[in-house]
């Protein structure tokens, strides 16, 4: 079958999957790393959590109003100038001599998240009907591939020249997407564009009953798998004695994961028609890859751990599936900055808490990630199950 550079999904939707296959490769450099790049600037197991979580007080205050700017400024000078704060950051990082110099790239890498939930946004407009896959390919399968490549570059980097220079390839891929998004039509298209008098606010997105489960089953599951996993570099190296290079390499596992799931929901139409039955799945599966963690020694087994923990980030695509499926038109900008409010938060204070129970065991987090992961996944597994019943419901009340 013939490659082609769109991956089959046009050019508008082909551009945006690389453009977040960038944005990806920027996190994936330094990401196997970050939490050992603040204790190696000087900051305590509990700072670390504390760097690692001030995110989450910062990102609200900058995603919040990307949806207010893009009914006032075009997308595309904005979301380069939120790449260029990426970059930015990854410059501060790569140059600090001391922890706290940090809190500025994580203010600086907050402003630059601002693009998600616009290109999640762009991706819902031009999707149309086939909104699952297009999501699968574009917030899955791209950026894992970003993330199988950029951690073994990174690994290769950090042996050769340290821990700095995973931040400069950081600010390298950085470039490259900007790069992209300057190709990018990201106007509003007309069958999009409802008028002023039906511009919404935050009141009203929370207010519709059809969307609001979704965002407390978002925010509560990334949390708990965001406990789980946001000290395992710290914890490998602690108890099972792994270089940090190795676990950056190993990092690529979780992309593969992710990839792989991605392609496999592209590919199953019961899959690419239920989101929240393929978000079940891929929970159930990190969830499996932090028991893995918590009581594995033996290397393979480790990296078998890294290829589950890929089930988050596919999670997380999943639930976008959704919301772009039920989100009204009016409502989906906001919705989707929702979402990226919560899970971008939880995805920070999950670190917090992590450092927190860390002092009891470092295993404690990651055994509590997985029991509360679990949890969740029998929540939105039950949330199918209701779906479908009442879609079979709904369907035998039609009249032949």
């Amino acid at each position: 079958m013939r490659l082609r550079w769109d991956v089959g999904l046009g050019r508008d939707l082909g551009l945006a999957f690389w453009a977040m296959t960038f944005f990806e490769a920027t996190f994936g450099a330094y990401m196997g790393v970050w939490p050992l790049w603040i204790e190696e600037l000087g900051a305590p197991i509990a700072l670390v959590g504390l760097v690692l979580g001030s995110a989450g007080f910062i990102r609200p205050l900058v995603i919040g109003p990307s949806s207010w700017l893009t009914e006032r400024v075009d997308r595309k000078p904005l979301m380069i100038a939120a790449r260029i704060s990426g970059i930015a950051g990854m410059v501060v990082a790569a140059l600090a001599q001391a922890w706290p110099i940090l809190f500025i790239t994580v203010v600086l890498n907050a402003i630059g998240e601002m693009v998600f939930p616009l290109l999640q946004t762009y991706v819902a407009e031009r999707a149309h009907e086939d909104r699952a896959r297009a999501f699968s390919m574009i917030i899955n399968v791209g950026p894992s591939v970003a993330l199988m490549i950029t951690p073994l570059l990174s690994g290769a980097l950090i042996a050769q020249w340290g821990m700095r220079s995973a931040f400069v390839l950081g600010a390298i891929t950085g470039l490259a997407s900007i790069l992209i998004l300057s190709r990018m039509d990201l106007s509003l298209p007309r069958d999009e564009d409802d008028g002023e008098a039906a511009q919404p606010n935050y009141g009203d997105t929370f207010a519709n009953s059809s969307i609001r489960p979704l965002f407390a089953v978002h925010g509560v599951t990334i949390l708990s798998l965001a406990i789980g996993i946001s000290l395992i570099p710290v914890f490998l190296r602690d108890t099972r004695g792994l270089d940090p290079a190795l676990i950056a390499t190993l990092g690529a596992g979780s992309a593969l994961g992710t990839a792989l799931f991605g392609l496999a929901v592209a590919r199953t139409p019961t899959l690419s028609n239920s989101p929240m039955r393929a978000a079940t799945i891929s929970c159930a599966a990190i969830v499996a890859g932090l028991f893995v963690f918590t009581f594995a020694e033996a290397l393979p087994l480790i990296a078998l751990a890294f290829f589950l923990r890929g089930g988050m980030f596919a999670t997380w695509a999943m639930i976008l599936a959704e919301m772009g499926n039920i989100a009204p038109t009016r409502l989906r900008s906001r919705a989707f900055a929702v979402l990226e409010m919560l899970g971008g938060s939880a995805m920070s204070f999950g670190p917090i808490i992590a450092s927190q129970l860390y002092g009891i065991s470092p295993s404690v987090p990651i055994f509590t990630g997985a029991v509360l992961g679990g949890i969740m996944a029998v929540v939105m597994g039950w949330m199918q199950w209701r779906r479908s019943d009442h879609t079979s419901a709904d369907t035998t009340a039609i009249p032949v």
